[in-house]
């Protein structure tokens, strides 16, 4: 198990900043440090990210719902896009608050301390940089503009412009590039307080340049030449198998488990069921031996059966949770069965940042826009594919090989054109990774998600799913400029309906 203990490592780090031979000056209290050590804000930072994008509302409430990979058992508002003000507010707030502010602080403690421009301090720097990208790019492709240029400067800026979405993905291509450079390979970084890679700047790279990947492949419709050289730049440097891949590792107790794994014990089965739209139209019809693994049977009768998506709290609350197939893990966590090693909600299940299955798409992709990369569009596409089996724990090449030869599967018959075909196998392959399935789907336009089976609450125009999450109420009077400009820079109401940047249909 990769870095065990990490916040007890972190707190002893803390704490052995005042047991130096040194005593110095007697007004300095030993117990309270002036200066928290970079590797406790490492470890806090990368805790802070993963609980509040993996958590219960923003993923479970928000991500997992506008991807409909989940569906709600009762108080079905999000279901049916009524997203929780509350929530809102207090999300936008920890971001910048928590994970944002540790990581940016890294990078002033290092920039202006003795270790200044040394290579391990370089590379403390870019992965600092590499996880605001991950942070800042979570936070614009589920809003559009954001305080970003302005962003962190605390007391000095506390009402920071809201940057249009093309200056903010300009800027993290270019934080990557800037990162990419400064790393130096032989060195160290973190150590064992870097819970993601382990202090790993090979990995680290790696990451980075997989990131160029998304970003690029992201705005490919609304900036093709310049997503193509970002493409091409970056592919020869991102991943290049499963065992790249970047994942938070939670712990097995309290309060280091996954935070999904905490709701449902706090919770039980009130909350969420599997969707039909990911059970029964897809992952069955399609034989998927995926299905086992991402959800539990129904303990009523047995069998995989997803929930209607988009069902009235009233009609909801009339049909037993035990009805439908809950997310994996769910009977485990009731105490009924064992967990597996894959269910999505044991306690040390990963949160998930990136893997080299959505590499192998995005060069699928790159080879059906003709851009120069490596191998072939139905190459990577079965590479995606079997990618994504291994990192669910599928690693029997003979029931991988017998999925890709059915005709609703294989590159060359699978129905609709390349966007269709990528598109659901992604989509399928960035299960639990909410924000990112639903981005892919308002990209590429593929065929998958269905408007709410009872209606909608709020307006999302012509798309069955929103496109966007609307802004705080909290920015308008608290940072009201900002968000006049950021409504500006949209280029539309500030509503579910109204597209991002590079949404372009």
């Amino acid at each position: 198990m990769k870095n065990i203990k990490y916040l007890f490592v972190a707190m002893g780090l803390l704490i052995s900043v005042s047991c130096g031979k040194n005593f110095g000056d007697i007004n300095t209290d030993p117990n309270n440090p002036s200066q928290v050590p970079v590797e406790f804000l490492i470890t806090s930072a990368e805790k802070a990210m993963a609980d509040d994008i993996w958590d219960e509302w923003l993923n479970a409430r928000f991500g997992l719902l506008v991807s409909q990979y989940w569906a709600q058992n009762n108080y079905t508002d999000e279901s049916r896009w009524n997203f929780r003000t509350g929530v809102i507010n207090n999300y936008w707030g920890y971001y910048y608050s928590r994970s944002l502010r540790d990581l940016q602080e890294i990078i002033t403690l290092n920039d202006s301390g003795s270790a200044a421009g040394t290579a391990k301090a370089k590379n403390q720097n870019a992965v600092a940089s590499i996880l605001k990208v991950y942070i800042f790019h979570h936070l614009t492709d589920t809003w559009g503009p954001i305080p970003y240029s302005e962003a962190l400067l605390g007391s000095e800026n506390r009402a920071p412009k809201y940057d249009s979405q093309k200056d903010v993905y300009m800027g993290l291509d270019r934080d990557l590039q800037n990162a990419i450079a400064d790393i130096d390979e032989s060195e160290d970084s973190f150590g064992s307080a870097d819970v993601i890679y382990g202090g790993d700047m090979s990995l680290w790279k790696k990451f980075a340049n997989s990131m160029r990947l998304r970003i690029g492949m992201r705005m490919s419709d609304i900036e093709p030449v310049m997503a193509q050289s970002i493409v091409e730049a970056a592919a020869a440097g991102a991943f290049t198998s499963t065992a790249d891949n970047a994942y938070f590792s939670y712990l097995s107790g309290q309060p280091n488990n996954n935070p999904l794994n905490q709701d449902r014990i706090e919770r039980g089965n009130a909350d969420f069921c599997l969707s039909d739209v990911l059970i029964d139209k897809t992952l069955k019809p399609l034989n998927d031996p995926r299905l086992e693994i991402f959800a539990d049977e129904k303990v009523n009768g047995g069998g995989y059966f997803g929930r209607p998506f988009g069902q009235t709290s009233a009609t909801a609350a009339g049909e037993a949770p035990e009805d439908y197939s809950q997310p994996s893990g769910a009977q485990a966590v009731a105490g009924a069965v064992n967990f597996q090693t894959m269910d999505v909600l044991a306690s040390t299940a990963p949160m998930i940042l990136m893997q080299y299955s959505e590499v192998c798409f995005i060069l699928a992709e790159a080879h059906e826009r003709t851009w120069n990369v490596p191998g072939s569009a139905e190459e990577w596409y079965n590479a995606g594919i079997a990618a994504s089996m291994n990192e669910w724990g599928i690693t029997d090449d003979a029931a991988i090989n017998d999925y890709l030869a059915q005709m609703d599967v294989a590159y060359s018959t699978a129905p609709g054109d390349w966007k269709q075909k990528i598109g659901v196998q992604k989509w399928l392959a960035l299960f639990m990774e909410g924000v990112q399935g639903w981005s892919e789907w308002r990209r590429l336009d593929f065929t998958k998600l269905e408007a709410p089976v009872e209606g909608s609450l709020f307006d999302t125009g012509n798309s069955p799913a929103p496109v966007r999450l609307t802004y705080p109420t909290n920015e308008q009077t608290q940072n009201a400029s900002g968000y006049s400009t950021g409504v500006s820079a949209l280029g539309g109401p500030d509503k579910l309906s109204t597209r991002l940047w590079w949404d372009v249909q």
